[in-house]
């Protein structure tokens, strides 16, 4: 997986590319992926990288893949994160 985050990162258009893993679910994993456009995501899907990438890890899933696409036009941060202080439980 890290390979293939690499591989992405190093793609035209990739702004970001990360895998994460369902805290409830052990080894039910989700790739979260940032592209400059449209295009971009089709040219990464049509890549190389991605057909390698999905070669090596067919053989190790334990349930079909599954891909949704989420196009988001905007992004906001309801909450400055540098400002907030969060309590220590120091006991």
């Amino acid at each position: 997986m890290l390979e293939a985050q690499h591989a992405a990162l190093a793609e035209d258009g990739c702004i970001s590319y990360a895998f994460a893993e369902a805290l409830r679910e052990p080894g039910h994993y989700l790739v979260v992926q940032r592209w400059r456009d449209r295009d971009a995501l089709d040219a990464h899907y049509r890549s190389e990288a991605f057909f390698r990438y999905q070669a090596s890890i067919t053989p190790l899933l334990v349930r079909e893949s599954e891909l949704t696409v989420h196009e988001v036009w905007d992004t906001v941060r309801p909450v400055d994160s540098e400002a907030r202080t969060l309590p220590r439980d120091d006991s």
